[in-house]
């Protein structure tokens, strides 16, 4: 922690008397209020616990190490100080890390309680004919509790001083500084005011949302079939079916009415912004094509038609294109169907949501624009259990196997620190499925790797590693195997038999992971084929 000792905030208001011309310092803030200490666990008041970050948004903005910027973090931490929160820094590592600049990605830890990420922007505007100048800085914050943002808050601190060649120097430094000071109580009082609005219920539920126990879904545990293989995650016990489950006492749910097929697939990277080499081509994927088109013709051969396959690939691959072709089929699928949701893109770390909740990359995906409007893959999960089939099936071949990826950097603030973590673009399948909990559909989530790991790309030839041995496992099988058995005995064990032989130069072993609600691990493509 670091305060402003009473010695040094006397003296920047003597700075500030003696730099003051003519009219008084405009401040848009009023005087510190303190707030009532939020009750700890045995009753007894302790102090509040805030996760303050400072981030460069953009790459023109100051840096951490900005004189005004540092003057912004004293002022700040002073000032929550004085309103009895205890604060959380940075660790070196996370400090290096968001000197990068606003490609980094910021997460919460399932423990994150409440936070604030800011950005400091300061100007100096002369006053026309005279030697005075007006100070400002101004604070732009995002206020979160646990990953919820709570509100968006701008505040700002003005104050006159001198240009005149023998004071301009030392004026312009000092004006900046009372000016972050001033900035610094308008936005304390303003993040106190919504902080010391919610309940204790209120709070404890919005940090309630960030823990996720996948315990009405199954991970599906597969054999050991390489010794330096990581082990895979443990198997809660098996739930009872959903109520809606059909009979399976004579080998698998009933042949579905109608099958629909959902592909989402993105090669061109060019228009994707926020990310290390967004604008450019340097993160394309040259498989997404044939996982495309290998997924579709595969899946004709089971009865999924063309009338009833929606295909979004590059162009039209778009966030707002997905949201709508998964709305469309929730009004037109019928009870008895079968739905399929293929996607085939990179993927990457949420801005500003969970850590470990990963989204794939759109078309148009914009890493830095309003939280709000990216679509991770549990709101995607969400989406698609809301069609009304009584069997959904999601294949999700996405990681950090581009340059993206590679350079990508993601902090994660958590109650008790700030750190910098790495995992690969991967969704987490136990979080994807309590996304969908309370449909009464038999579900599978199927995903090419574990969320710290990459997914291969192999090449338009090929496709993604994961796609090919999943297509080949259909065809082999002839649909007529559970989707439980054939991850087991055909996708997993051929994906770690290739990596096992992993060529020079490619990422590390990857293994492909398989989740499930209802009877959706009986689920067989091949029960109503031609």
């Amino acid at each position: 922690m670091r305060i402003l000792p009473s010695s040094v905030l006397k003296s920047l208001s003597r700075t500030a008397a003696r730099l003051l011309i003519g009219a008084q310092a405009v401040a848009f803030g009023g005087g510190a209020a303190s707030a009532p200490a939020m009750p700890a666990a045995g009753g007894q008041p302790s102090a509040k616990h805030l996760v303050m970050l400072y981030r460069k948004e953009t790459d023109s903005s100051p840096n951490r190490l900005d004189p005004t910027v540092q003057a912004t973090t004293l002022a700040l931490e002073h000032e929550f100080l004085n309103r009895q929160y205890q604060i959380t820094e940075p660790s070196a590592e996370a400090y290096r890390a968001m000197d990068q600049g606003p490609g980094v990605i910021v997460t919460f830890a399932p423990d994150a309680g409440m936070s604030m990420v800011y950005s400091v922007y300061a100007s100096m505007r002369p006053e026309p004919g005279t030697e005075i100048a007006i100070a400002e800085v101004r604070i732009e914050a995002r206020v979160f509790v646990g990953s919820t943002l709570l509100s968006a808050e701008q505040a700002r601190g003005q104050i006159q001083t001198r240009t005149d060649p023998a004071l301009q120097k030392y004026g312009e430094a000092r004006g900046y500084e009372i000016a972050a000071q001033r900035a610094a109580v308008d936005l304390a009082n303003r993040v106190n005011t919504r902080l010391s609005a919610l309940g204790a219920d209120e709070l404890a539920n919005l940090m309630a949302a960030d823990k996720t126990e996948a315990t009405s879904f199954v991970l599906v545990t597969p054999p050991d079939a390489s010794p330096s293989a990581s082990p895979a995650p443990a198997a809660p016990a098996q739930p009872p079916a959903s109520p809606a489950a059909p009979d399976s006492s004579a080998g698998g749910p009933s042949p579905p009415a109608k099958r629909w097929l959902l592909t989402v697939g993105v090669s061109d990277y060019s228009k994707a912004t926020g990310f290390v080499g967004a604008g450019t081509h340097d993160n394309d994927l040259p498989g997404t094509p044939t996982d495309v088109k290998n997924v579709q013709r595969t899946l004709k051969g089971f009865g999924f038609e063309d009338a009833t396959t929606t295909q979004l690939f590059d162009r039209s691959a778009t966030t707002g294109a997905v949201r709508a072709a998964l709305e469309r089929l929730a009004t037109t699928a019928g009870t008895n169907d079968i739905a399929v949701l293929y996607i085939s893109t990179h993927g990457m770390e949420r801005n500003y949501g969970k850590a470990g909740m990963t989204m794939p990359v759109f078309y148009d995906t914009n890493v830095g624009a309003d939280p709000n409007n990216l679509l991770d893959f549990a709101e995607l999960v969400k989406l698609f259990s809301r069609i009304p089939a009584k069997q959904l099936i999601m294949f999700i071949d996405a990681c950090h196997s581009g340059g993206a990826a590679k350079q990508m950097t993601t902090v994660a603030i958590s109650m008790r620190s700030i750190d910098v973590v790495h995992s690969g673009g991967s969704p987490d399948i136990a979080r994807v499925l309590t996304a969908a909990k309370g449909i009464r559909a038999d579900i599978a989530v199927m995903s090419a790797a574990r969320t710290d790991e990459t997914a291969l790309d192999l090449g338009p030839s090929v496709g993604g590693l994961f796609t090919s041995k999943l297509m080949t496992a259909l065809t082999a099988t002839r649909g007529a195997t559970p989707l439980e058995e054939m991850y087991k005995n055909d996708v997993w064990s051929q994906v770690i038999e290739y990596c096992r032989k992993n060529p020079a130069g490619e990422p590390p072993c990857q293994h492909p992971v398989l989740g499930y609600g209802g009877a959706g691990n009986l689920i067989r493509f091949g029960a109503a084929a031609p």
